[in-house]
């Protein structure tokens, strides 16, 4: 057996949590079956901390603990074997004892230590009766089997997938059930307030960069300190458990919602101090999520706080509460990740098309594909929400593809129309995962008989393509058959010059987000004047994103953007509205001729051929 110091029994108590386990029915059933055995009229099973003695179970007794300074139980679990003491009266440790001079009056004492697997000495199981008895050598022998009947019931307990093996915190499936329990023992008439909180105290990244460098054990040690930080704090106010790798949770019961904002906030400042691990100090973080619920709806609980806790991380905020329409959003975009694939079965996607007019010649010479959604029951869904949502998913490859093949099939119909555009399609950076995107490409062009410079693939900024060594070595294969790639968005997020050296790319599509206000602001207007000239100098072709107006169109054309595109030239159209526009707009121009230095009327010519 290991001797354990004091304050290293009581750490080891308290990172096994084995107070929790107070009042379980199983052991309860223990401390009866030895009262009986043993013909005593009170049994217990006890731990020791550096205050008090606490029951985990006893029968005969109404107590559920005794101060330290007057447990017997101190002293037995210094043995190595059963400690006995026949008659606790006469003998000098405990004849002055209270428990012995005043009511219960002990007189008779046998313990046997509760030993756990790895040696340590953790507690006792005893007996206790009101007059002098000695327990013969097979009454010894059974003690001891009651000993390794409890330890072995402590085990199975924190073996049964309720414990936590790093914090020895209850667990998520603990709080379930402790959830599950108080549904089924709560009548569901009665609406108890109460507070589901679950707080992430560690960046993942971070854990993890140092899990990297160090092993697993100093995030562990952290992860451990934090419980202890959070379980301290806490006190007897509610139950600690650890349901994530850096998350804990806990139930606030009967709390107002400015009394749960109090003791968050009580929280976030002890829990914010740093912890020290392997030599290093770190900084800790905080982000709770708070779902209050009553009995009768704590089933789904647990999901809330949860969703909760992540609109805390997304916004930085410390702490949210549930927002159900937050929640109905969620639910709606993960219902349309899984009908993506139906969707594309019952052709509930469909393409339409804005065109980019050349300021050059005024022509409407190139389309831009768009992905739409009918969806059944939603009807139209924008594409802000649902492509993210399909970014998520496994199938995005899948759809570019089908986008892929419905944009040149298209492209094909309008030439056997008499009409030659060339059209661009969004890729995506799941479109690039499996490295098979070129050669898919190129493979459906010769299959479709497009010519190459046909077709133009368009990539957004991102962190996706940082990923240099895979993105850019597809897209460089791309255009070294002949392919153009465009770089979207360009001016949003973190995207400069620099940045296009790195990517293979043969055109910059100008953020609408830069083009706001260059009619009136001559800063930003001086700013879009100097990228397309720096991106003309670098031998891109430039294209303007998001023209409103005729100014924007006019001032566009004087500093020598090659094509505008947007509402002010024309709304994405179905196929046979944009065959109708293009040939509108070519009558129009072949009885007025443009010059691509006369801003003005090609302004005008971008009005007439809006819809």
């Amino acid at each position: 057996m290991r001797k354990l110091h004091e304050a290293d029994r009581i750490a080891l108590i308290r990172s096994l949590d084995l107070l929790s386990l107070a009042g379980n029915p199983e052991l309860d059933r223990i401390v009866a079956l030895a009262a009986f055995a043993f013909r005593v009229k009170t049994v217990l099973i006890s731990l020791v901390d550096e205050v008090d003695q606490h029951f985990l179970s006893c029968v005969g007794t109404e107590l559920r603990g005794t101060s330290r300074e007057i447990s017997v139980c101190t002293h037995a679990i210094e043995q190595d074997d059963i400690y006995e003491v026949p008659d606790l009266a006469a003998d000098p440790l405990f004849s002055r004892n209270p428990l012995v001079m005043q009511a219960p009056r002990m007189r008779f004492y046998a313990g046997a230590p509760l030993v756990l697997g790895d040696g340590y000495k953790v507690g006792t199981i005893c007996l206790i009766d009101y007059a002098p008895r000695r327990l013969d050598e097979a009454e010894h022998e059974q003690l001891r089997s009651f000993a390794n009947l409890v330890v072995g019931q402590i085990s199975l307990l924190r073996s049964m997938g309720r414990r936590d093996p790093v914090t020895g915190l209850a667990n998520r499936q603990q709080l379930t059930w402790d959830l599950r329990e108080s549904l089924r023992q709560s009548p569901p008439a009665i609406a108890v307030p109460s507070h589901l909180c679950i707080i992430d105290v560690l960046d993942v990244a971070s854990a993890h960069r140092l899990t990297q460098a160090l092993g697993v054990a100093p995030v562990e040690s952290i992860v451990r300190q934090l419980g202890f930080r959070l379980t301290d704090a806490l006190g007897d106010t509610a139950r600690v458990y650890h349901v994530g790798v850096t998350r804990f949770a806990f139930v606030l019961a009967g709390q107002s919602r400015d009394e749960v904002e109090a003791i968050l906030t009580d929280l976030r400042a002890q829990l914010s101090a740093p912890v020290v691990s392997s030599g290093l100090t770190l900084q800790t973080v905080f982000h709770a999520g708070v779902a209050g619920f009553s009995t009768h709806d704590a089933a789904d609980v647990l999901r809330r706080a949860v969703t909760a806790m992540h609109a805390a991380l997304e916004s930085g905020a410390p702490w949210c509460e549930y927002d159900r329409d937050r929640d109905a959003r969620l639910q709606r975009h993960y219902r349309l990740a899984t009908q993506v694939e139906r969707a594309l079965e019952t052709r509930e996607f469909s393409l339409v098309y804005q065109p980019r007019l050349s300021l050059s010649t005024g022509r409407l010479g190139s389309v831009e594909a768009l992905l739409r959604w009918q969806h059944p029951e939603y009807g139209d869904i924008t594409p802000d929400e649902f492509i993210p949502v399909i970014e998520g998913t496994t199938l995005m490859p899948r759809v570019t593809r089908w986008v892929l093949r419905q944009a040149l099939a298209q492209l094909l119909e309008w030439e056997r129309q008499g009409v030659a555009l060339d059209i661009s399609v969004n890729l995506s950076g799941a479109d690039f995962r499996d490295g098979q995107l070129p050669a898919y490409i190129a493979d459906l062009a010769r299959q479709l008989d497009v010519e190459p410079a046909r077709l133009e693939v368009e990539v957004t900024e991102g962190e996706w393509l940082r990923d240099k060594g895979s993105v850019a070595a597809q897209l460089a294969a791309l255009q070294a058959q002949g392919f153009n790639v465009a770089i979207d968005d360009f001016g949003a997020g973190y995207s400069n010059f620099s940045y296009l050296n790195e990517l293979p790319a043969t055109t910059i599509k100008i953020d609408r987000g830069l083009l706001a206000g260059i009619e009136t602001n001559e800063r930003r207007a001086r700013l879009i004047r100097t990228v397309l000239q720096l991106s003309t100098e670098l031998g891109y072709r430039t294209v303007a994103e998001g023209v409103e107006t005729a100014g924007q169109l006019a001032m566009l054309c004087e500093w020598q953007c090659d094509e505008a595109q947007g509402f002010h030239v024309s709304q994405p159209l179905a196929p046979e509205a944009l065959i109708a526009l293009i040939r509108q707009h070519d009558s129009a121009a072949s009885r007025s001729p443009l010059s691509g230095t006369e801003a003005g009327h090609l302004a005008g010519v971008g009005q007439a051929g809006s819809l």
